[in-house]
């Protein structure tokens, strides 16, 4: 049988967007449906909305998506050519619902579908869609002539209709919190993925968990994000959009749009920005911010530092209260920090600049010239003691 498709329609309520662009747990609907479906074998995906909502859904979607959009010229020609391509069903969805696994699994399989209220979710053999189509049928009644996916009374069989009521969203929560958590302790790892608290766990439809993680309380995971085995992964931490590698911990911390390789250890307190690189074994304590980073492996970043616009190496140490003074309010430069640097506390490193190998800072200076391998560098006045100056000036104001 040849690949399965799905035809997605995401209606507009009046002016406002498709309800399948509503986050249901940090994450559009349609991007929980599209997920599950293409766990369940769907390969390609056919998408019906509003041109203002058209960036929105691509996000939802994988590559490769076709778009029809308000006004399109050859609606009806894209549509024909997205069927013939599929040897096997379409699933169709008209109206806006919640689906999961469990849900996607009965659409791609053979049995029947559960009976009961229409909710708009259709499964139809792509060849007799075509043919109805060309011969001229309504879509809408050609595809009511398939298997429709029925809703029965207080059964939740992987899906649920979707509408702007407070009880319909608040149980379109509960299923997707439960949904990946069921996804992800199914799945044949050894050791399991385990949750301490599954009703204080968020996992996406798009997040990957490794065999042997312990996901603590407070752990929101979103986006295309994929954490390794043997990791800890909380309390109370968000990580966004990012690869994450084996025996990582993250500690009440929040990581976006980077990567973060065997063996780190994050926070508490830390926030990693867009755009970074974190090495293996690296130590990345509270109240550190990396942004557009790349941190070599073995070097520890403690606390209260900034490394911004940065290329730091391997086995380096950065003390405390360190600055990468990157922006000067009109463009931003870069800094580098050789292997085995020592920048000591309360460096101001203001870029560009570059720190050779092996080189150190002393504690409480501003760098602004580049420091060779293996020197010192010193850029802080000099201290002056002024004995009884204090004792002077209290008999001078009669204290």
């Amino acid at each position: 049988m040849g690949p399965m498709g799905a035809i997605v329609f995401l209606p507009r309520e009046g002016d406002t967007s498709s309800l399948m662009l509503e986050d249901i747990l940090f994450d559009p609907a349609a991007a929980w449906l599209s997920a599950a479906l293409e766990r369940s074998g769907v390969e390609r995906f056919l998408v019906v909305c509003h041109d203002d909502d058209r960036e929105r859904a691509g996000k939802c979607f994988p590559g490769g998506t076709e778009f029809v959009t308000d006004g399109a010229e050859d609606a009806a020609g894209q549509l024909t050519a997205f069927l013939d391509a599929l040897e096997g069903n379409v699933a169709v969805f008209t109206r806006p619902v919640f689906l999961d696994d469990r849900g996607a699994s009965r659409l791609a399989g053979e049995e029947d579908l559960p009976r009961g209220e229409d909710t708009g979710v259709y499964r139809i053999s792509a060849a007799a869609l075509k043919e109805a189509v060309e011969g001229g049928e309504d879509f809408v009644s050609a595809v009511r002539a398939g298997s429709h996916f029925g809703l029965r009374d207080g059964n939740y069989e992987g899906l649920l209709p979707l509408d702007s009521s407070a009880p319909v969203w608040d149980s379109a929560q509960y299923f997707a919190r439960h949904a990946s958590i069921d996804r992800l302790r199914g799945e044949p790892a050894a050791p399991p993925v385990r949750f301490v608290d599954v009703e204080n766990a968020y996992i996406g439809p798009r997040v990957n968990v490794g065999g042997g993680t312990v996901i603590l309380p407070g752990a929101i995971l979103r986006g295309r994000t994929s954490v390794g085995r043997f990791c800890e992964i909380g309390p109370n931490a968000m990580i966004q959009d990012c690869i994450v590698g084996d025996h990582v911990t993250v500690n009440s911390s929040q990581l976006n749009e980077s990567t973060v390789e065997e063996g780190a250890k994050i926070g508490p307190f830390a926030y990693i920005r867009p755009g970074c690189r974190v090495g293996k074994d690296v130590k990345v304590g509270d109240f550190v911010t990396l942004k557009n980073a790349a941190v070599g492996p073995g070097t520890k970043l403690s606390r209260l530092i900034y490394v911004g616009d940065a290329d730091v190496g391997e086995r380096a140490n950065v003390g405390c209260g360190t600055v990468t003074v990157n922006y000067d309010g009109t463009s931003k430069y870069r800094t580098v920090i050789g292997d085995g640097a020592f920048i000591g506390c309360n460096t101001n490193l203001v870029a560009p600049v570059r720190i050779g190998a092996g080189a150190y800072t002393a504690a409480g200076s501003t760098i602004t010239d580049d420091v060779p391998a293996d020197s010192l560098a010193i850029a802080r006045s000099v201290q002056v003691v002024k004995k009884q100056w204090a004792a002077k000036r209290r008999r001078r104001a009669g204290r």
